[in-house]
């Protein structure tokens, strides 16, 4: 950039080094401030100038500095540039505004572990402040990064219930459960489907879903109990299935053998007949099998 008549910068900036070296950090401010009256651009002076207010204990200056140098560099596409300059910021006094800034140009930076961390400090400064939309907003976000995280999602439905959001936070419970139940993790499963109980007691749904994750965790009573609850288990082929494997596994062909025949003449489903044949073979009740 054409500097004015007669300015040498060369000159101006060995003076305000020497000020620095001196002690005289305003003096130097003076001098570096006369560099950007002719190149307002000088992103490395700018930075230079918010380190010294920085020194001088004057927050507000210095993180107007960093706050026009890292902008600039985010513009250009210096995203780590920018991150630094950011990270300056938030040293200096922490802010909403800096943190979020500070995810937006780590996620550009593909770093989203950094990125989520930065929108979780802030989704909980929001939680405590009241403010639930935005940390609603903040937790999205971090989903979009990380969709199968489990304790967000769950965090995040748990944010749902404060606003009296029930659909919606049913509906990540719902999902939650059938991941949880997808990976075998029986024992967290059923940590979810007991809040969903509460949001809803007796819903068919959960019941049906309790008494198979009891039954594959080798729990047969306790599948009989929730699979009975269920107040339209008759219109539910695979709860009907469940719960016959419950009672062949407790031996009780009596409960069992009604369960086979509904499963045949009302849903046309003759698993439930070879299911209960195994089970009499099981039992040494061959005849009965046969």
């Amino acid at each position: 950039m054409a500097f004015g008549f007669g300015f040498n910068k060369q000159k101006v900036l060995s003076a305000a080094e020497k000020f620095v070296q001196q002690g005289k950090l305003q003096n130097a401010i003076v001098e570096y401030d006369k560099v950007l009256k002719n190149d307002a651009k000088d992103l490395t002076v700018n930075n230079t100038i918010g380190d010294l207010y920085a020194r001088l204990g004057d927050a507000a200056k210095a993180i107007e500095c960093f706050k026009k140098v890292g902008d600039a560099y985010a513009a250009q596409g210096f995203t780590v540039k920018g991150i630094a300059m950011y990270k300056k910021i938030s040293k200096l006094q922490p802010s909403v505004d800096s943190s979020l800034k500070l995810a937006e140009l780590y996620t550009q930076q593909g770093l989203f572990n950094d990125a989520r961390a930065q929108y979780l400090q802030v989704a909980e400064d929001f939680m405590k402040n009241g403010d639930l939309e935005q940390a609603v907003r903040l937790f999205q976000k971090v989903l979009e990064m990380d969709p199968e995280n489990v304790p967000m999602r769950v965090k995040l439905a748990e944010v749902y219930l404060r606003l009296g959001k029930k659909k919606e936070a049913w509906e990540i419970f719902s999902a939650v459960a059938e991941s949880l139940r997808s990976r075998g993790s029986l024992a967290a499963v059923e940590d979810i489907l007991k809040r969903m109980l509460v949001l809803d007691p007796g819903n068919s749904y959960v019941l049906l879903l309790r008494g198979k994750s009891a039954l594959e965790s080798g729990d047969p009573k306790s599948a009989i109990a929730n699979l009975e609850k269920a107040s339209d288990l008759d219109s539910h082929p695979e709860g009907l299935r469940d719960l016959l494997k419950a009672y062949l596994q407790v031996g009780n062909l009596t409960k069992a053998a009604p369960i086979s025949e509904k499963l045949l003449t009302v849903h046309n489903d003759p698993d439930g007949l070879f299911l209960l044949a195994e089970g009499c073979t099981r039992l040494g009740q061959y005849r009965e099998a046969l």
